[in-house]
């Protein structure tokens, strides 16, 4: 072959490599499709519900209650009754649109004694052996509360006490015939705190069920600094949770299913009756004083009137990235599958909390979502 037939195929084999260069480059430069609506729920494989959650190296870890375990022991027209659920299920994020199932804690075998693992609360400090400790309190069914713990929020997760962490008679708890559904908050001291609670007081009322409990937890977050303490809290069911706001203790928990309108008193609260089922909340600069918890009203109305099907409710505040959310379930998943028993799925929407007025914007839940992922990132396939 002569010199100019070598070098006129050089040539040739250099433009066709420049060609496919030019093609793989423009293909990698081409924008992604973005992740359409809706984004709720989280998963669309897992039913869950009782959202908790916890931020720790610039992720978000939310914990729930796995509703696939009862539908898995049972089936898809059954009634969800819980009593097969023994282990929460894990999502994380960083942005609030795109989540990682990251699996689940098998709270059965990590503490033998429970009879169930339903409504988990989870808090989280660093402590002196230089260690990030995450302290994940649940109900054990309806009969109390237990912990378990682990310094990764993935675990390997322990039970450091062994036995339940409240009962019905624990020393001191009185007139509270089903102590479970925790909130834990640690404030700006370091102290921890919990609140949980059910049922109703011997004393109770047709408005006032009196079974809404608070307690100081120890420096070690697995005892006791204080005597039980009532939050009055009207037409208390259940889903007990704190935050804590520029100072200020945040209750919040889930309304019966009672017309509110019948015993309200308007005069005393000087806000509108919640409605059926929804999330209440209350205000406090001094937790263990009963009569200092100030009603603030209705946040969130129940999944039924936003839409969904109406079912228990449950919420979790979370500050992620400057902005605030609500974790919540719906029934959105076994509705669009077309399933007939009560199968709860996580969700999350962006919601306005004034710092400064320690206030709640009051919304419902929605299909679509977190919009705007957190700190302006893409969300991508």
């Amino acid at each position: 072959m002569s010199k100019g037939k070598i070098i006129g195929l050089i040539v040739l084999l250099l433009a066709a490599a420049a060609a496919v260069c030019v093609l793989l480059l423009s293909r990698t430069a081409a924008p992604a499709e973005a992740k359409p609506l809706p984004h709720n729920p989280l998963s669309d494989e897992v039913f869950c519900a009782d959202p908790t959650s916890v931020e720790y190296k610039g992720r978000l870890y939310v914990y729930g209650t796995n509703d696939s375990e009862q539908f898995e022991a049972t089936s898809k027209d059954t009634e969800n009754t819980y009593e097969k659920i023994n282990s929460f299920v894990v999502f994380s994020t960083d942005d609030m649109v795109n989540w990682k199932n990251e699996g689940t804690i098998d709270v059965k075998a990590i503490a033998p004694w429970i009879t169930n693992s339903w409504a988990p609360s989870v808090i989280s400090r660093r402590e002196s052996d230089g260690k990030t400790h995450f302290y994940m309190y649940f109900s054990n069914s309806g009969m109390g509360v237990g912990v378990i713990t682990a310094t990764d929020p993935l675990g390997p997760w322990e039970d450091p006490l062994g036995k339940p962490f409240i009962t019905s008679v624990t020393k001191g708890l009185k007139n509270c015939p089903i102590p479970f559904d925790p909130g834990a908050v640690i404030d700006e001291n370091g102290t921890g705190w919990l609140s949980f609670g059910g049922g109703r007081a011997k004393n109770a009322t047709e408005d006032m069920p009196g079974t809404a409990r608070i307690v100081k937890l120890g420096d070690d977050l697995l005892s006791f600094d204080s005597e039980f303490a009532e939050i009055p809290a009207p037409y208390f069911f259940e889903a007990s949770e704190l935050n804590y706001i520029n100072g200020t203790y945040v209750y919040t928990y889930c309304s019966d299913w009672n017309n509110h309108l019948l015993g309200w008193h308007k005069n005393k609260y000087g806000i509108d009756a919640p409605s059926t089922a929804s999330m209440v909340y209350m205000t406090t600069k001094t937790p263990l004083d009963t009569e200092s918890w100030e009603m603030k009203g209705e946040y969130f109305c129940n999944p039924g009137l936003a839409g969904f099907d109406y079912s228990n409710n449950h919420t979790h505040l979370q500050k992620f990235g400057g902005r605030w959310f609500i974790l919540y379930h719906t029934m959105i998943l076994k509705s669009k599958l077309g399933y007939k028993g009560g199968f709860r799925s996580i969700c999350a929407d962006e919601i306005t909390v004034d710092e400064q007025a320690v206030t709640i914007e009051k919304r419902g839940g929605s299909a679509d979502g977190v919009i705007e992922p957190v700190e302006g990132k893409k969300e991508f396939f």
